[in-house]
């Protein structure tokens, strides 16, 4: 093997400093942006969890409506049919 085979790798003075600092701006740009779009998810998160409950509450409350209605039906009925003619 020859002497270059056993040399490390190293950064080559040829490299443009521009090439350097693009590549750590845009990699800095890739963590911002992850960073608030994960943010972003844990917000909505919360605030589909928030709401989760309220699914609950208005499924009850419509069973309720419908428990209701019915009832008024039948007084509805009653009174048509105690009703004189």
């Amino acid at each position: 093997m020859s002497t270059s085979e056993h040399e490390h790798w190293h950064l080559d003075r040829r490299v443009p400093l521009a090439l350097i600092l693009t590549i750590v701006i845009q990699t800095v740009g890739i963590v911002w942006w992850a960073s608030s779009l994960t943010e972003r998810v844990a917000i909505l998160e919360k605030k589909q969890d928030a709401a989760a409950p309220q699914g609950d509450r208005i499924t009850r409350l419509e069973v309720n409506i419908e428990f209701i209605r019915d009832g008024v039906n039948e007084i509805k009925n009653a009174l048509r049919k105690a009703a004189p003619q």
